[in-house]
């Protein structure tokens, strides 16, 4: 049987392939290449999905079980790298359907880049990619549910976020001051990934973490500068995807806490203990409550709302990349 590493590290090969042609189709308007990016990007989801199966089995075997079908006690979410692929098959899943919703392909250049540097990130940080015994803590039938629910919150929560930045160079009046938040929060967002595996010499790591926010938003600037950018939908529509992937991430993120709430009476004998992890995914849960307040309530649009796509996956990126890594928890043991 083929390996569950060399199915993820298959599908990592066809997102590349996907963000690959999603860039030649934005750059050539090419219907072709639009075709292969759609098909390379449900090649990969394809790959991983099997991946993930052929993992539960393989951790099953690991605990000495064997029927297999002990996949849901064994589900292969519960350490960084699963769960950073986890993220990532979720994301591109998720921007694939919004794609086969909207029939535009323009934003598959900036969602399928987070995927795959969430993926990579397992490569370049150096998380064991074998499949490894659960710890007590974690052979719970609790377990699929709640993990599950909060990666399909977070996933959408990185396509909120591509939307966003996609959105401020389709846009005629991005100013200075909108190049500086883009800037400032890419910025943070290398650096929690690049930081939480090293922790140490910061001024390296932000002086790194600073040049590639430089080439993300010079990208940027190209698109809207040379009319690129033209091919994305309009703003209100960009506005109403954005608004539908916050929604999803925040119903599920909801469900997530609750269930996450539930699991730990069960194991550790109270609903709520203000965990590093904890806290920090109740802060991101209240920047999206904040978001859906903001457009419903105060019936607020245009590039605030932008502004809290953005903030709000910079709250996520922390929760997973800083609070598991450089924060010591109950939730420490899923590294």
């Amino acid at each position: 049987m083929i390996s569950s590493v060399t199915l993820f590290n298959a599908g990592m090969v066809a997102f590349f392939f996907a963000f690959l042609f999603y860039t030649i189709h934005t750059f050539s308007k090419s219907s072709w290449s639009g075709k292969l990016a759609t098909l390379a990007g449900w090649l990969g989801v394809l790959i991983q999905g099997t991946a993930f199966i052929v993992r539960g089995i393989e951790k099953a075997k690991v605990n000495m079980v064997s029927d297999w079908l002990a996949f849901y006690k064994y589900a292969p979410f519960t350490n960084m790298y699963e769960s950073l692929m986890l993220f990532g098959w979720t994301a591109v899943l998720l921007y694939l359907l919004f794609e086969w919703k909207y029939k535009n392909k323009a934003f598959g250049m900036f969602v399928i880049p987070l995927a795959l540097i969430g993926e990579l990130s397992t490569q370049i940080l150096g998380f064991n990619p074998e499949a490894q015994p659960l710890v007590p803590a974690l052979q719970s039938n609790w377990l699929l549910f709640h993990v599950v629910t909060t990666f399909v919150g977070y996933a959408a929560a990185a396509v909120s976020a591509g939307v966003a930045y996609a959105y401020f160079s389709k846009r005629e009046d991005t100013t200075q001051k909108d190049w500086a938040v883009i800037f400032v929060t890419t910025w943070f967002i290398f650096f929690f990934i690049i930081y939480s595996a090293y922790r140490e010499n910061v001024p390296y790591y932000l002086a790194i973490s600073a040049v590639a926010a430089v080439v993300f938003c010079a990208f940027l600037y190209v698109l809207k500068r040379y009319g690129i950018s033209r091919i994305f939908p309009s703003v209100e529509t960009m506005e109403q995807i954005m608004y539908q992937s916050v929604a999803v991430g925040f119903v599920f993120l909801t469900i997530g806490i609750i269930l996450g709430a539930v699991w730990a009476k069960y194991a550790w004998g109270g609903y709520w203990s203000w965990d590093p992890k904890e806290t920090w995914s109740l802060i991101t849960w209240l920047v999206y409550a904040a978001y859906l307040h903001a457009r419903y309530i105060k019936g607020l649009s245009g590039k605030p709302l932008a502004y809290f796509t953005i903030v709000g996956f910079l709250s996520v990126i922390f929760t997973y990349y800083g609070v598991n890594l450089i924060i010591p928890g109950l939730h420490s043991y899923a590294q």
